[in-house]
Protein backbone atom coordinates (compact mmCIF):
# COMPACT_ATOMS: atom_id res chain seq x y z
CA UNK A 1 0.00 0.00 0.00
CA UNK A 2 3.08 2.08 0.93
CA UNK A 3 4.49 1.52 -2.58
CA UNK A 4 1.02 2.51 -4.03
CA UNK A 5 0.88 5.48 -2.60
CA UNK A 6 4.79 6.67 -3.34
CA UNK A 7 4.25 5.92 -7.04
CA UNK A 8 0.69 7.53 -7.42
CA UNK A 9 2.57 10.59 -5.85
CA UNK A 10 5.09 10.72 -7.99
CA UNK A 11 2.82 10.39 -10.96
CA UNK A 12 0.83 13.52 -9.45
CA UNK A 13 4.69 15.17 -9.69
CA UNK A 14 5.37 14.36 -12.76
CA UNK A 15 1.94 15.48 -14.57
CA UNK A 16 2.08 18.84 -12.38
CA UNK A 17 5.88 19.18 -13.35
CA UNK A 18 4.54 18.38 -17.11
CA UNK A 19 1.49 20.87 -17.24
CA UNK A 20 3.73 23.84 -15.90
CA UNK A 21 6.24 22.90 -19.14
CA UNK A 22 2.99 23.41 -21.17
CA UNK A 23 1.68 26.26 -19.70
CA UNK A 24 4.51 28.11 -20.17
CA UNK A 25 5.60 27.14 -23.70
CA UNK A 26 6.43 29.81 -25.94
CA UNK A 27 5.31 27.92 -29.46
CA UNK A 28 2.12 27.92 -30.55
CA UNK A 29 0.76 26.34 -33.98
CA UNK A 30 -2.69 26.82 -35.79
CA UNK A 31 -4.20 26.23 -38.68
CA UNK A 32 -7.02 28.11 -40.57
CA UNK A 33 -9.18 25.17 -40.74
CA UNK A 34 -9.56 21.40 -40.02
CA UNK A 35 -11.07 19.99 -43.64
CA UNK A 36 -10.48 21.04 -46.92
CA UNK A 37 -10.98 19.98 -50.46
CA UNK A 38 -7.98 18.29 -52.22
CA UNK A 39 -7.86 21.92 -54.79
CA UNK A 40 -7.12 24.13 -51.67
CA UNK A 41 -4.78 25.31 -50.25
CA UNK A 42 -3.93 24.84 -45.60
CA UNK A 43 -2.56 28.43 -44.17
CA UNK A 44 -0.22 26.80 -40.91
CA UNK A 45 0.51 29.45 -38.44
CA UNK A 46 4.04 29.56 -36.02
CA UNK A 47 4.03 32.02 -33.59
CA UNK A 48 7.34 31.79 -31.23
CA UNK A 49 7.95 34.18 -28.28
CA UNK A 50 10.99 35.09 -26.39
CA UNK A 51 11.27 37.08 -23.46
CA UNK A 52 14.36 38.71 -25.17
CA UNK A 53 16.45 38.85 -28.51
CA UNK A 54 14.93 37.60 -31.54
CA UNK A 55 12.51 34.57 -31.60
CA UNK A 56 14.24 31.81 -32.75
CA UNK A 57 12.97 29.80 -35.96
CA UNK A 58 11.09 26.36 -35.38
CA UNK A 59 11.83 23.28 -37.03
CA UNK A 60 9.44 21.77 -39.63
CA UNK A 61 8.79 18.29 -39.67
CA UNK A 62 8.48 16.70 -42.97
CA UNK A 63 4.58 16.43 -44.44
CA UNK A 64 4.38 13.51 -45.93
CA UNK A 65 0.95 14.49 -47.60
CA UNK A 66 1.36 18.13 -48.06
CA UNK A 67 3.72 19.94 -50.60
CA UNK A 68 5.11 23.83 -49.05
CA UNK A 69 3.88 26.13 -52.02
CA UNK A 70 4.46 29.44 -50.06
CA UNK A 71 5.66 30.25 -46.69
CA UNK A 72 6.10 34.02 -44.93
CA UNK A 73 7.20 35.82 -41.57
CA UNK A 74 6.98 38.72 -39.98
CA UNK A 75 8.29 39.98 -36.11
CA UNK A 76 7.20 42.07 -33.34
CA UNK A 77 8.99 43.63 -30.72
CA UNK A 78 7.05 45.69 -27.79
CA UNK A 79 8.73 47.24 -24.80
CA UNK A 80 6.50 47.02 -21.08
CA UNK A 81 8.13 48.15 -18.12
CA UNK A 82 11.68 48.25 -19.84
CA UNK A 83 11.04 44.23 -20.47
CA UNK A 84 11.67 44.23 -24.19
CA UNK A 85 9.29 40.58 -25.98
CA UNK A 86 9.75 39.45 -29.21
CA UNK A 87 7.35 37.13 -31.16
CA UNK A 88 8.44 35.67 -34.61
CA UNK A 89 5.28 34.52 -36.82
CA UNK A 90 5.90 31.79 -39.50
CA UNK A 91 2.87 31.21 -42.18
CA UNK A 92 3.36 28.31 -44.68
CA UNK A 93 1.06 27.67 -46.97
CA UNK A 94 0.32 23.78 -47.60
CA UNK A 95 -0.97 21.85 -51.22
CA UNK A 96 -2.50 18.27 -49.99
CA UNK A 97 -0.88 15.89 -52.35
CA UNK A 98 -3.78 13.49 -51.90
CA UNK A 99 -7.41 12.85 -50.02
CA UNK A 100 -7.40 11.31 -46.56
CA UNK A 101 -7.07 12.04 -43.18
CA UNK A 102 -3.68 13.22 -42.65
CA UNK A 103 -1.60 14.34 -39.52
CA UNK A 104 0.86 17.31 -39.18
CA UNK A 105 3.60 16.32 -37.23
CA UNK A 106 4.77 18.33 -33.99
CA UNK A 107 6.28 21.30 -34.47
CA UNK A 108 9.60 21.84 -32.54
CA UNK A 109 11.75 25.01 -31.72
CA UNK A 110 14.79 25.34 -28.79
CA UNK A 111 15.07 28.01 -26.79
CA UNK A 112 17.75 28.75 -23.59
CA UNK A 113 18.61 24.93 -23.92
CA UNK A 114 15.28 23.79 -23.83
CA UNK A 115 13.14 22.18 -26.55
CA UNK A 116 9.72 22.49 -26.88
CA UNK A 117 7.20 20.59 -28.87
CA UNK A 118 4.09 21.58 -30.62
CA UNK A 119 0.72 19.16 -30.81
CA UNK A 120 -0.01 16.99 -33.52
CA UNK A 121 -2.95 18.66 -35.91
CA UNK A 122 -5.21 15.80 -37.91
CA UNK A 123 -6.47 17.54 -41.13
CA UNK A 124 -9.56 15.89 -43.30
CA UNK A 125 -8.92 16.14 -47.03
CA UNK A 126 -11.88 15.34 -49.40
CA UNK A 127 -11.62 15.27 -53.14
CA UNK A 128 -12.35 18.46 -55.18
CA UNK A 129 -13.50 21.39 -53.60
CA UNK A 130 -13.85 22.60 -49.86
CA UNK A 131 -16.12 19.89 -47.99
CA UNK A 132 -19.08 23.06 -47.85
CA UNK A 133 -19.52 25.58 -50.82
CA UNK A 134 -18.62 29.07 -50.55
CA UNK A 135 -21.49 31.24 -49.00
CA UNK A 136 -23.20 33.74 -50.55
CA UNK A 137 -22.45 37.10 -49.72
CA UNK A 138 -24.82 39.81 -51.27
CA UNK A 139 -23.33 42.64 -48.79
CA UNK A 140 -20.08 42.12 -50.04
CA UNK A 141 -20.88 41.91 -53.63
CA UNK A 142 -22.55 44.77 -53.61
CA UNK A 143 -19.73 46.09 -51.73
CA UNK A 144 -17.34 45.09 -53.94
CA UNK A 145 -15.48 46.95 -56.27
CA UNK A 146 -16.48 47.60 -59.93
CA UNK A 147 -13.10 47.19 -61.41
CA UNK A 148 -12.71 43.88 -59.90
CA UNK A 149 -15.11 42.12 -62.86
CA UNK A 150 -13.19 40.30 -65.37
CA UNK A 151 -10.07 40.19 -63.43
CA UNK A 152 -8.09 37.14 -61.52
CA UNK A 153 -6.85 39.34 -59.14
CA UNK A 154 -7.26 43.03 -57.85
CA UNK A 155 -6.60 44.33 -54.57
CA UNK A 156 -7.53 47.96 -52.56
CA UNK A 157 -6.92 49.70 -49.35
CA UNK A 158 -9.57 51.47 -47.29
CA UNK A 159 -10.11 53.04 -44.43
CA UNK A 160 -13.56 52.68 -42.07
CA UNK A 161 -13.65 56.73 -41.18
CA UNK A 162 -12.47 59.02 -43.82
CA UNK A 163 -13.27 62.14 -41.50
CA UNK A 164 -11.38 61.27 -37.96
CA UNK A 165 -10.69 63.51 -35.36
CA UNK A 166 -7.07 64.21 -34.37
CA UNK A 167 -5.95 61.41 -32.51
CA UNK A 168 -8.74 59.08 -33.13
CA UNK A 169 -8.47 55.34 -33.70
CA UNK A 170 -9.54 54.45 -37.18
CA UNK A 171 -8.89 51.35 -39.37
CA UNK A 172 -6.99 50.53 -42.64
CA UNK A 173 -7.43 47.39 -44.34
CA UNK A 174 -6.12 45.94 -47.24
CA UNK A 175 -8.17 43.61 -49.42
CA UNK A 176 -6.90 41.44 -51.88
CA UNK A 177 -9.35 39.02 -53.81
CA UNK A 178 -7.98 36.39 -56.44
CA UNK A 179 -10.36 33.64 -58.52
CA UNK A 180 -7.55 31.52 -58.94
CA UNK A 181 -4.43 30.17 -56.61
CA UNK A 182 -1.77 32.31 -56.20
CA UNK A 183 1.29 31.58 -54.01
CA UNK A 184 4.51 33.07 -52.83
CA UNK A 185 2.70 36.41 -51.88
CA UNK A 186 4.88 39.08 -50.15
CA UNK A 187 2.65 41.87 -48.85
CA UNK A 188 4.28 45.57 -48.57
CA UNK A 189 1.95 47.71 -46.26
CA UNK A 190 2.17 51.58 -46.60
CA UNK A 191 4.36 53.83 -44.88
CA UNK A 192 1.48 55.52 -42.62
CA UNK A 193 3.18 58.95 -42.48
CA UNK A 194 1.30 61.36 -40.30
CA UNK A 195 -0.16 58.12 -38.72
CA UNK A 196 0.89 56.20 -35.43
CA UNK A 197 -0.10 52.79 -36.28
CA UNK A 198 0.28 49.31 -35.08
CA UNK A 199 -0.71 46.27 -38.00
CA UNK A 200 -2.70 43.19 -36.27
CA UNK A 201 -0.81 39.53 -37.44
CA UNK A 202 -3.99 37.83 -37.83
CA UNK A 203 -5.64 38.03 -41.30
CA UNK A 204 -9.11 36.56 -42.64
CA UNK A 205 -10.36 35.15 -45.40
CA UNK A 206 -14.21 34.31 -46.88
CA UNK A 207 -15.42 33.01 -50.18
CA UNK A 208 -17.56 36.19 -51.83
CA UNK A 209 -19.76 35.68 -54.87
CA UNK A 210 -18.99 39.24 -57.20
CA UNK A 211 -18.86 40.01 -60.83
CA UNK A 212 -20.51 36.59 -61.24
CA UNK A 213 -17.61 34.74 -60.20
CA UNK A 214 -16.54 33.23 -56.73
CA UNK A 215 -13.33 35.06 -55.25
CA UNK A 216 -11.54 34.43 -51.96
CA UNK A 217 -10.95 37.75 -50.31
CA UNK A 218 -8.05 38.18 -48.07
CA UNK A 219 -8.30 41.19 -45.26
CA UNK A 220 -5.40 42.50 -43.79
CA UNK A 221 -5.62 45.43 -41.24
CA UNK A 222 -4.11 48.12 -39.54
CA UNK A 223 -4.89 50.17 -36.36
CA UNK A 224 -4.60 53.85 -37.39
CA UNK A 225 -4.20 56.94 -34.63
CA UNK A 226 -3.80 60.15 -36.60
CA UNK A 227 -1.15 62.45 -35.80
CA UNK A 228 -1.38 65.81 -37.35
CA UNK A 229 -4.54 68.00 -38.66
CA UNK A 230 -6.14 68.70 -42.28
CA UNK A 231 -5.61 66.51 -45.31
CA UNK A 232 -3.45 62.96 -45.08
CA UNK A 233 -3.04 60.66 -47.77
CA UNK A 234 -1.67 57.06 -47.36
CA UNK A 235 0.19 55.65 -49.84
CA UNK A 236 -0.62 53.08 -52.05
CA UNK A 237 0.04 49.21 -50.59
CA UNK A 238 2.04 46.89 -53.28
CA UNK A 239 1.63 43.01 -53.10
CA UNK A 240 4.01 41.18 -55.26
CA UNK A 241 3.69 37.76 -56.56
CA UNK A 242 4.43 35.81 -59.31
CA UNK A 243 1.54 36.18 -60.96
CA UNK A 244 2.27 39.79 -61.32
CA UNK A 245 2.69 43.27 -58.60
CA UNK A 246 -0.37 45.07 -57.68
CA UNK A 247 -0.88 48.39 -55.84
CA UNK A 248 -3.87 49.89 -54.04
CA UNK A 249 -4.97 53.20 -54.45
CA UNK A 250 -3.83 55.94 -52.23
CA UNK A 251 -6.11 57.12 -49.79
CA UNK A 252 -6.67 60.53 -48.58
CA UNK A 253 -8.10 61.23 -44.82
CA UNK A 254 -9.77 64.86 -43.50
CA UNK A 255 -8.18 64.50 -39.35
CA UNK A 256 -10.45 67.04 -37.51
CA UNK A 257 -8.91 69.12 -34.67
CA UNK A 258 -10.33 68.40 -31.85
CA UNK A 259 -13.25 71.03 -30.43
CA UNK A 260 -11.72 74.26 -28.37
CA UNK A 261 -11.37 74.87 -25.07
CA UNK A 262 -10.57 71.56 -23.61
CA UNK A 263 -10.53 71.27 -19.80
CA UNK A 264 -7.54 72.46 -18.38
CA UNK A 265 -6.18 68.77 -17.17
CA UNK A 266 -6.88 67.08 -20.71
CA UNK A 267 -3.52 65.63 -22.16
CA UNK A 268 -4.67 64.23 -25.40
CA UNK A 269 -6.24 61.01 -24.51
CA UNK A 270 -9.06 60.03 -27.63
CA UNK A 271 -11.17 57.05 -26.62
CA UNK A 272 -13.00 55.21 -24.23
CA UNK A 273 -11.43 54.86 -20.70
CA UNK A 274 -12.48 53.84 -17.65
CA UNK A 275 -10.47 54.23 -14.12
CA UNK A 276 -10.19 52.51 -10.77
CA UNK A 277 -8.14 52.18 -7.86
CA UNK A 278 -7.70 49.51 -5.19
CA UNK A 279 -5.40 49.31 -1.89
CA UNK A 280 -3.75 46.05 -1.28
CA UNK A 281 -3.86 47.32 2.48
CA UNK A 282 -5.74 50.01 3.84
CA UNK A 283 -4.77 49.96 7.02
CA UNK A 284 -1.32 50.78 7.78
CA UNK A 285 1.18 52.57 10.79
CA UNK A 286 3.32 55.51 9.93
CA UNK A 287 6.70 54.90 7.64
CA UNK A 288 4.71 51.25 6.93
CA UNK A 289 4.67 51.35 3.01
CA UNK A 290 1.35 50.43 1.22
CA UNK A 291 0.20 49.71 -2.25
CA UNK A 292 -2.16 51.84 -4.47
CA UNK A 293 -3.25 49.63 -7.85
CA UNK A 294 -4.31 51.66 -10.54
CA UNK A 295 -5.83 50.45 -13.53
CA UNK A 296 -7.06 52.67 -16.38
CA UNK A 297 -8.94 50.50 -19.11
CA UNK A 298 -10.38 51.13 -22.21
CA UNK A 299 -10.19 51.52 -26.31
CA UNK A 300 -7.76 53.97 -27.49
CA UNK A 301 -3.96 54.53 -28.28
CA UNK A 302 -3.20 52.42 -24.76
CA UNK A 303 0.85 52.02 -25.53
CA UNK A 304 0.68 56.14 -25.67
CA UNK A 305 -1.32 57.51 -22.99
CA UNK A 306 -0.48 59.56 -20.27
CA UNK A 307 -0.27 58.88 -17.16
CA UNK A 308 -2.89 60.52 -14.59
CA UNK A 309 -2.26 62.68 -11.90
CA UNK A 310 -1.59 61.25 -9.07
CA UNK A 311 -3.01 63.10 -5.35
CA UNK A 312 -0.64 64.83 -3.17
CA UNK A 313 -1.28 63.85 0.62
CA UNK A 314 0.72 66.21 3.70
CA UNK A 315 3.30 63.92 5.15
CA UNK A 316 3.58 61.40 2.33
CA UNK A 317 5.90 60.26 0.38
CA UNK A 318 4.97 58.37 -3.18
CA UNK A 319 7.29 56.57 -5.43
CA UNK A 320 5.72 55.84 -8.85
CA UNK A 321 7.08 52.32 -10.76
CA UNK A 322 6.12 52.53 -14.67
CA UNK A 323 2.95 51.30 -16.10
CA UNK A 324 2.24 47.07 -17.03
CA UNK A 325 0.97 47.70 -20.59
CA UNK A 326 -1.79 44.96 -21.79
CA UNK A 327 -2.44 45.73 -25.16
CA UNK A 328 -4.94 43.86 -27.48
CA UNK A 329 -5.78 44.34 -30.88
CA UNK A 330 -8.98 42.38 -32.67
CA UNK A 331 -11.47 43.40 -35.52
CA UNK A 332 -9.05 46.45 -36.09
CA UNK A 333 -9.52 48.16 -32.51
CA UNK A 334 -6.93 48.72 -30.37
CA UNK A 335 -7.84 48.54 -26.42
CA UNK A 336 -6.78 47.13 -23.27
CA UNK A 337 -5.32 48.38 -19.97
CA UNK A 338 -2.44 50.26 -17.79
CA UNK A 339 -1.81 49.22 -14.29
CA UNK A 340 0.21 51.13 -12.20
CA UNK A 341 1.42 50.47 -8.71
CA UNK A 342 2.60 53.65 -6.34
CA UNK A 343 4.50 52.68 -3.17
CA UNK A 344 2.90 55.15 -0.77
CA UNK A 345 4.41 55.56 2.59
CA UNK A 346 2.63 57.68 5.05
CA UNK A 347 4.43 59.67 7.62
CA UNK A 348 1.35 60.99 10.33
CA UNK A 349 -0.94 58.68 11.95
CA UNK A 350 -4.77 59.30 11.77
CA UNK A 351 -7.54 58.47 9.53
CA UNK A 352 -7.50 59.72 5.87
CA UNK A 353 -9.61 59.59 2.65
CA UNK A 354 -7.57 59.32 -0.66
CA UNK A 355 -9.05 61.27 -3.04
CA UNK A 356 -10.19 60.58 -6.36
CA UNK A 357 -8.09 59.96 -9.10
CA UNK A 358 -9.24 61.63 -12.24
CA UNK A 359 -8.70 61.09 -15.92
CA UNK A 360 -9.53 63.23 -18.63
CA UNK A 361 -10.09 61.97 -22.47
CA UNK A 362 -12.07 63.16 -25.31
CA UNK A 363 -14.87 60.56 -26.49
CA UNK A 364 -15.18 61.02 -30.80
CA UNK A 365 -18.53 59.24 -30.48
CA UNK A 366 -20.27 62.17 -28.62
CA UNK A 367 -17.63 64.52 -29.98
CA UNK A 368 -16.70 65.81 -26.23
CA UNK A 369 -14.67 65.73 -23.23
CA UNK A 370 -15.48 63.40 -20.78
CA UNK A 371 -14.10 62.49 -17.17
CA UNK A 372 -13.66 59.05 -15.71
CA UNK A 373 -12.64 59.08 -11.93
CA UNK A 374 -12.22 56.14 -9.19
CA UNK A 375 -13.91 56.09 -5.86
CA UNK A 376 -12.40 57.74 -2.87
CA UNK A 377 -10.43 54.76 -0.79
CA UNK A 378 -10.29 55.38 2.60
CA UNK A 379 -7.18 54.48 5.15
CA UNK A 380 -6.54 54.43 8.44
CA UNK A 381 -2.98 55.01 9.46
CA UNK A 382 -1.72 54.13 13.17
CA UNK A 383 0.99 55.22 14.81
CA UNK A 384 4.33 52.97 14.25
CA UNK A 385 5.80 50.24 16.67
CA UNK A 386 7.47 51.80 20.10
CA UNK A 387 10.73 50.66 21.13
CA UNK A 388 10.76 48.19 23.88
CA UNK A 389 11.61 48.70 27.33
CA UNK A 390 15.29 48.38 28.09
CA UNK A 391 16.48 45.95 30.93
CA UNK A 392 16.53 47.32 34.55
CA UNK A 393 19.31 46.17 36.42
CA UNK A 394 19.42 47.16 40.51
CA UNK A 395 22.79 46.70 40.92
CA UNK A 396 24.72 46.89 44.74
CA UNK A 397 23.43 44.05 47.20
CA UNK A 398 19.98 44.97 46.37
CA UNK A 399 17.49 42.80 44.69
CA UNK A 400 18.59 42.06 40.52
CA UNK A 401 15.48 43.12 38.45
CA UNK A 402 15.49 41.70 34.89
CA UNK A 403 12.64 42.98 32.59
CA UNK A 404 11.55 41.17 29.43
CA UNK A 405 9.15 42.52 27.36
CA UNK A 406 5.93 42.68 30.50
CA UNK A 407 7.19 40.10 32.37
CA UNK A 408 9.17 41.07 35.41
CA UNK A 409 11.69 38.44 37.16
CA UNK A 410 13.12 38.67 40.85
CA UNK A 411 16.66 37.05 41.24
CA UNK A 412 17.79 37.19 44.57
CA UNK A 413 21.43 37.18 45.86
CA UNK A 414 21.53 35.29 48.97
CA UNK A 415 24.14 35.87 51.51
CA UNK A 416 25.63 33.81 54.95
CA UNK A 417 25.79 35.68 57.81
CA UNK A 418 27.10 34.69 61.57
CA UNK A 419 24.30 36.92 63.05
CA UNK A 420 21.59 39.19 62.59
CA UNK A 421 22.35 42.83 62.57
CA UNK A 422 20.39 45.18 65.04
CA UNK A 423 17.14 46.69 64.11
CA UNK A 424 18.69 50.30 63.68
CA UNK A 425 21.56 48.86 61.72
CA UNK A 426 19.53 47.61 59.42
CA UNK A 427 18.17 49.62 55.84
CA UNK A 428 14.52 48.58 55.77
CA UNK A 429 14.26 50.23 59.35
CA UNK A 430 15.01 53.81 58.17
CA UNK A 431 13.32 52.86 55.12
CA UNK A 432 10.19 52.33 56.81
CA UNK A 433 10.58 56.04 58.12
CA UNK A 434 11.74 57.96 55.53
CA UNK A 435 9.04 56.36 53.10
CA UNK A 436 6.02 58.34 53.79
CA UNK A 437 7.62 61.02 53.74
CA UNK A 438 8.85 60.71 49.90
CA UNK A 439 5.62 59.90 49.48
CA UNK A 440 4.07 63.33 50.86
CA UNK A 441 6.84 65.35 49.19
CA UNK A 442 6.17 63.62 45.22
CA UNK A 443 2.65 63.94 45.73
CA UNK A 444 2.81 67.84 46.11
CA UNK A 445 5.54 67.63 42.98
CA UNK A 446 3.51 65.84 40.22
CA UNK A 447 1.74 68.14 39.47
CA UNK A 448 4.48 70.65 38.62
CA UNK A 449 6.04 68.00 36.95
CA UNK A 450 3.39 67.54 34.40
CA UNK A 451 2.95 71.36 34.24
CA UNK A 452 6.42 71.56 33.11
CA UNK A 453 6.54 68.24 31.12
CA UNK A 454 3.32 69.46 28.65
CA UNK A 455 4.74 72.72 28.57
CA UNK A 456 7.99 71.16 26.85
CA UNK A 457 6.19 68.82 24.55
CA UNK A 458 3.61 71.77 23.28
CA UNK A 459 7.07 73.55 22.81
CA UNK A 460 8.62 71.00 20.82
CA UNK A 461 5.42 70.24 18.64
CA UNK A 462 5.26 74.25 18.06
CA UNK A 463 8.66 73.70 16.66
CA UNK A 464 8.49 71.06 14.20
CA UNK A 465 6.11 72.63 13.04
CA UNK A 466 7.88 75.37 11.91
CA UNK A 467 10.24 73.44 11.02
CA UNK A 468 9.08 70.74 8.80
CA UNK A 469 12.23 70.67 6.63
CA UNK A 470 14.47 70.11 9.56
CA UNK A 471 11.50 66.64 10.96
CA UNK A 472 11.92 65.18 6.95
CA UNK A 473 15.75 65.60 7.02
CA UNK A 474 15.60 63.86 10.59
CA UNK A 475 13.62 61.14 9.14
CA UNK A 476 14.92 60.64 5.56
CA UNK A 477 16.94 57.60 6.44
CA UNK A 478 14.47 56.08 8.18
CA UNK A 479 11.77 56.40 5.23
CA UNK A 480 14.43 55.40 2.76
CA UNK A 481 14.97 52.22 4.67
CA UNK A 482 11.60 50.81 4.77
CA UNK A 483 10.69 51.89 0.89
CA UNK A 484 14.05 50.03 0.48
CA UNK A 485 12.41 46.89 2.53
CA UNK A 486 9.86 46.53 0.23
CA UNK A 487 11.88 46.74 -3.12
CA UNK A 488 13.98 43.61 -1.84
CA UNK A 489 10.23 42.03 -1.85
CA UNK A 490 9.48 43.33 -5.35
CA UNK A 491 12.98 43.17 -7.24
CA UNK A 492 11.10 44.22 -10.69
CA UNK A 493 11.53 47.81 -10.48
CA UNK A 494 14.70 47.55 -8.96
CA UNK A 495 16.62 50.35 -11.13
CA UNK A 496 13.59 52.49 -11.00
CA UNK A 497 12.75 52.63 -7.46
CA UNK A 498 16.19 52.79 -6.10
CA UNK A 499 16.67 55.95 -8.06
CA UNK A 500 13.54 57.34 -6.86
CA UNK A 501 14.44 56.47 -3.26
CA UNK A 502 18.01 57.90 -3.02
CA UNK A 503 16.53 61.36 -5.11
CA UNK A 504 13.76 61.42 -2.36
CA UNK A 505 16.35 60.67 0.37
CA UNK A 506 17.83 63.74 -1.11
CA UNK A 507 15.34 66.13 -1.19
CA UNK A 508 14.50 65.42 2.08
CA UNK A 509 17.58 65.97 3.15
CA UNK A 510 18.37 69.30 1.41
CA UNK A 511 14.50 70.38 1.90
CA UNK A 512 14.59 70.82 -2.20
CA UNK A 513 13.98 68.64 -4.80
CA UNK A 514 17.09 67.07 -7.00
CA UNK A 515 15.57 66.14 -10.07
CA UNK A 516 16.57 67.48 -13.10
CA UNK A 517 19.64 68.57 -11.50
CA UNK A 518 22.78 68.48 -13.93
CA UNK A 519 25.69 66.11 -12.70
CA UNK A 520 27.56 69.46 -11.67
CA UNK A 521 24.81 71.08 -9.71
CA UNK A 522 24.04 68.00 -7.68
CA UNK A 523 27.93 67.81 -6.83
CA UNK A 524 27.87 70.90 -5.86
CA UNK A 525 24.83 70.87 -3.91
CA UNK A 526 26.61 67.49 -1.90
CA UNK A 527 29.62 69.55 -0.91
CA UNK A 528 28.11 72.09 0.17
CA UNK A 529 26.56 70.00 2.58
CA UNK A 530 29.73 68.56 3.95
CA UNK A 531 29.90 65.68 1.21
CA UNK A 532 33.33 64.94 0.23
CA UNK A 533 34.17 64.94 -3.09
CA UNK A 534 34.67 60.94 -3.30
CA UNK A 535 31.52 60.70 -1.79
CA UNK A 536 29.46 62.58 -4.38
CA UNK A 537 31.29 61.38 -6.85
CA UNK A 538 29.90 58.09 -5.90
CA UNK A 539 26.19 59.07 -5.48
CA UNK A 540 26.40 60.61 -9.31
CA UNK A 541 27.88 57.12 -10.49
CA UNK A 542 24.94 55.21 -8.57
CA UNK A 543 22.29 57.31 -9.52
CA UNK A 544 24.00 56.68 -13.77
CA UNK A 545 23.69 53.02 -12.72
CA UNK A 546 19.99 53.39 -12.12
CA UNK A 547 19.16 55.14 -14.94
CA UNK A 548 21.14 52.99 -17.69
CA UNK A 549 19.70 50.07 -16.15
CA UNK A 550 16.25 51.26 -16.52
CA UNK A 551 16.76 52.02 -20.17
CA UNK A 552 18.86 48.68 -21.14
CA UNK A 553 18.24 46.97 -23.90
CA UNK A 554 15.94 44.41 -22.79
CA UNK A 555 14.99 45.66 -19.51
CA UNK A 556 16.74 42.55 -17.65
CA UNK A 557 17.97 43.33 -13.54
CA UNK A 558 21.62 42.63 -14.10
CA UNK A 559 22.28 43.49 -10.70
CA UNK A 560 21.79 41.22 -7.72
CA UNK A 561 18.38 42.96 -5.80
CA UNK A 562 20.02 42.34 -2.65
CA UNK A 563 23.82 43.16 -2.84
CA UNK A 564 22.07 46.81 -5.22
CA UNK A 565 19.87 47.15 -1.89
CA UNK A 566 22.91 46.69 0.16
CA UNK A 567 25.10 49.05 -1.87
CA UNK A 568 22.44 51.98 -1.35
CA UNK A 569 21.71 51.34 2.05
CA UNK A 570 25.68 52.65 2.36
CA UNK A 571 25.51 54.97 0.19
CA UNK A 572 22.78 56.55 2.23
CA UNK A 573 24.14 55.72 5.96
CA UNK A 574 27.79 57.56 4.40
CA UNK A 575 25.57 60.26 3.42
CA UNK A 576 23.65 60.81 7.12
CA UNK A 577 27.26 60.55 8.46
CA UNK A 578 28.66 63.38 6.23
CA UNK A 579 25.64 65.57 5.41
CA UNK A 580 24.92 68.60 7.65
Amino acid sequence: MKFRNTTLALILCLLLAWSVVQAQSPLTVSVDRNALGSDETLLLTVEVTANSGNAPQPTLPVFDHFNVVGQSSSSQISMINGAVTAKGIYQYRLQPTGVGSFTIPPISVTMDGQTYNSDPITVEVTQGAAPTPPPAAPDNAANAPTQLSGQDFFVEGVVDNPRPYLGQQISYTFRFYQAVEAYGLQYNAPKFTGFWNQQQPEQSQKMIQAAGRTYRLTELKTVLFPTVVGATTIDPAHLQSPNGSFDTQPVTVDVQPLPANPPADFSGAVGEFTITATLKNAASKVNDPLTLLVTLNGYGNINNLTDPTWPQLPNWRIFQSKATINATAEGGRLGGSRIYELLMVPGKAGDYTLPPITYRYFDPQTGEYRTAQTEPLPLVIAPGDEQAPMPVVVGGDKETVTQFGNDIRYLKVLSLTSAPAPLTERPMYWLAWLLPLFWYWLAWLLPLFWLGGNFAWQRRQLYLSQNSGLVRSSQARKVARKALAAVREKPQTLYETTEQILQSYLADKFNQPVVGLTHKALAQLLTEHGAEAELAKQVQDYLMECHMGRYALGGKISADAEQWVAKMEQVIDNLEGQLK
